[in-house]
């Protein structure tokens, strides 16, 4: 691994609403309100606890994986001086030969933290699907960091992916296929996409509707949310501590940016993908921005998404529209009988509910690379 230094992309510029006429959605205000003193003394103690607690966990990890590097470690660290404290990791295909001229589809990723979104989390959380992602898929993996919540509060997090992600568009180091999938000149360009797990598939949609990436040649063509917190404006119940840790008082919690459930689809990729685990808690706001986005309507927040009880616990389920649809360039899996995390091995790993269900997850977790590696060959136009 080395360590590299490339100079800037020009700093991050504001962004503007984009107005979309098949947007459905409410606009009305939610604004972030300050919660009652008793709340917030425990909000703060249960974010520091668990700070406190994880934290000597990565180091110890990280700390014996700089001795004992593991197979799915990337093949560069890369810093850029726009971010200098954010390092990103990069993943080549084992196949291919770093002297070669040819290019790579490119995907972004994001980590989240099934722990503590927003707030904990980092790049190699990722590894092992970012490494088995590109050697299968022969694609150039890039996995982009962030500064956490309550010390970088909205929208740091996601100016920090903004100027990570214009800094390696703008690398002429790295293979990156700029190309357009589809041979032409029309609509943006090259076989990019970003991918996000949890808080990171929020700020992956959240970047894409910037200006400043907007207006980038090589602007993804493809965003996918992977168990993706898109709607922040509705109460998480527990989960209500991080959007606290995260969320600014007197923000508007339906602004796209904050909340992408709430974004219209002309500030979206033109290429949208939605994966959730059945038993995920954020399976429906997936599911319903997906329906709404490949035009199938508005669905009641009470409706259940997946089945009640029990789901399918053997493979995907592609007969029934509220595990899987592809449709106006939209693509939705509800993964049966999993919860959040389920496709990260050491999340499987600590599920503490019996070998035969880790493995379960495992498999799963294998079959939904599998269908996503697929829509994105042939998304990109590539062999895949």
């Amino acid at each position: 691994m080395a360590d590299i230094i490339t100079p800037p992309p020009p700093e991050p510029q504001p962004t503007t609403n984009h107005d979309d006429d098949d947007d459905d959605s409410s606009r009305t205000a939610i604004t972030h309100q300050p919660p009652p003193l008793l709340s917030k003394i425990t909000y703060l103690s249960k974010l520091y606890t668990t700070k406190s607690i994880c934290t000597p966990l990565v180091w110890f990890r990280d700390w014996k994986e700089y001795f004992y590097p593991p197979p799915t470690q990337p093949d560069i660290i890369k810093t850029y001086e726009c971010r200098p404290d954010l390092p990103v990791r990069i993943f080549f295909p084992s196949s291919y030969d770093l002297t070669s001229p040819h290019t790579l589809p490119t995907l972004f990723t994001l980590h989240g933290s099934v722990t503590a979104p927003f707030c904990l989390g980092d790049p190699r959380d990722d590894d092992e699907f970012n490494r088995a992602f590109a050697d299968k898929y022969n694609t150039l993996v890039i996995a982009l960091n962030y500064s956490k919540s309550p010390a970088s509060v909205f929208p740091t997090p996601i100016f920090d992916v903004e100027a990570l992600l214009l800094a390696a568009l703008a690398d002429e180091s790295l293979p990156i296929d700029r190309t357009s999938p589809r041979g032409d000149d029309t609509g943006k360009k090259g076989r990019v996409g970003i991918l996000g797990f949890g808080a990171g598939g929020n700020l992956a949609m959240a970047v894409t509707i910037l200006d400043e990436v907007r207006r980038c040649e090589s602007y993804p063509g493809v965003v996918v949310s992977w168990g993706g917190w898109l709607d922040l404006a509705t109460d998480k119940g527990e989960g209500e501590v991080w959007k606290w840790g995260y969320v600014p008082y007197g923000q508007d919690l339906r602004e796209g940016l904050v909340s992408p459930f709430y974004a219209g689809g002309g500030e979206l990729p033109e290429w949208r993908g939605f994966i959730a685990g059945e038993g995920g808690g954020l399976e429906w706001e997936n599911w319903a921005l997906a329906r709404r986005l490949a035009g199938r309507g508005e669905i009641n927040r009470g409706e259940i998404c997946g089945r009640e009880g029990t789901g399918n616990k053997k493979g995907l389920e592609r007969k029934d529209e509220r595990f899987w649809f592809e449709e106006e360039k939209v693509k939705w899996v509800l993964v049966p009988g999993v919860g959040a995390g389920f496709e990260h091995r050491e999340v499987r790993e600590e599920m503490g509910v019996g070998e035969e269900v880790v493995k379960d997850a495992e498999g799963k977790a294998e079959l939904v690379m599998e269908e996503l590696g697929r829509w994105l060959g042939r998304v990109w136009g590539v062999d895949g």
